[in-house]
């Protein structure tokens, strides 16, 4: 056997070999990138890189990527370049994976995420950026031992820029609720699973729209349980997933969260921020609705105006191409005699006249 043919018969063991191992993700990472699914659900691009062994955040995905699913994968580290090139982002799922640490700026590029779920990974504490981003609506970083939380919420600027409707935080070790500031669009959060041992009514005073609290499987004692469930009562929000208190406490042991909450300072500030999201968002919808009148109206004009012009314009075409035409050729007619004879008598008298 000559070399070449000991050649190709290497390669071809080589591409057999590369084909049998692809479905066990042992080919690299370029056969990874090409393993992801690319989907449009709803109009909007996913590309779906779920359980590839993937041990970073792949740089060669399409860049108008708006759903990005990185879940069950060996992820450790976000780092500041790890979505640079993915600005279009609205939802970012990265659960069951073994993220650590994450680098401050990850995030920042992110200006149109509106869903991140970093559940199930080995966060010690939530990067206080993601509370800045201006679209993030639904945050999920349950099954995180997140020990570090309540030191760095310290250097937490608030109010927050993220309009927060939902916060899962279950299963994370919490002693007490984050204190995220003011939160005026917030309407459900997950407590569940946490020892919450330290939990006060105060803190429920920045959630003042509140709809569904999930405070089950914690270890909250009789009198926070009692105040909880006021609160919720009294602002009309489920308590349906709040620990049942088994006696009910004298308000001298246990004092009524009236005053505590309703009429705190905290709880004022945050129903006059959900005030003035409502104008603003009423404010922006009337200018938008007389953005489009005029835009309906400016069109209107100028399609009208284009059609007279074009009116207009043929009417000038014919008109000169009436001027450009020869004068048409009058049929020649004999001139009428002056002396015409006109009747019989006329005639008959002429004949007279011949004959003599």
């Amino acid at each position: 056997m000559d070399c070449r043919a000991v050649a190709v018969v290497f390669l071809a063991l080589i591409t057999i070999n590369g084909k049998m191992m692809m479905p066990f993700g042992y080919v690299g990472v370029v056969q990874d990138e090409r393993k992801c699914q690319y989907l449009r659900p709803s109009r909007m691009l996913k590309i779906r890189c779920f359980d590839m062994n993937l041990k970073e955040v792949p740089q060669h995905l399409k860049s108008s990527v708006e759903i990005l699913d990185l879940a069950f994968n060996r992820i450790k580290k976000l780092r500041r370049n790890s979505f640079e090139r993915y600005t279009s982002i609205k939802i970012l799922v990265l659960y069951e994976n073994k993220i650590q640490s994450v680098e401050p700026g990850t995030f920042a590029p992110l200006t149109s995420l509106e869903e991140i779920d970093l559940s199930n990974n080995a966060l010690v504490t939530i990067p206080l950026e993601i509370f800045q981003l201006p679209s993030l609506r639904n945050l999920y970083v349950d099954s995180n031992e997140l020990f570090n939380l309540e030191r760095d919420l310290q250097g937490l600027e608030t109010p927050i820029g993220a309009p927060l409707e939902y916060l899962n935080v279950a299963d994370c070790g919490l002693e007490n609720l984050p204190n995220l500031g003011v939160l005026p669009k917030l309407w459900q959060i997950n407590a569940s699973s946490n020892p919450l041992t330290d939990l006060t009514v105060n803190t429920l005073a920045n959630m003042c729209n509140l709809r569904t609290m999930d405070l089950t499987k914690t270890d909250i004692n009789e009198c926070a349980c009692q105040q909880v469930n006021r609160y919720l009562r009294y602002i009309g929000a489920d308590v349906k997933y709040v620990p049942i208190c088994m006696e009910n406490l004298d308000n001298r042991i246990c004092p009524d969260p009236y005053n505590l909450t309703l009429e705190s300072a905290s709880f004022h500030s945050c129903k006059s921020e959900a005030e003035l999201a409502k104008v603003l968002s009423w404010r922006w919808l009337i200018i938008a609705g007389a953005a489009a009148l005029a835009l309906l109206v400016f069109t209107w004009f100028c399609c009208r105006r284009r059609s007279k012009n074009k009116k207009k314009k043929k009417s000038l075409q014919m008109k000169s191409k009436a001027k450009a035409m020869p004068p048409k050729h009058q049929p020649l007619v004999s001139p009428t005699p002056t002396h015409a004879l006109k009747s019989h008598n006329d005639r008959t008298m002429l004949q007279d006249c011949d004959c003599a």
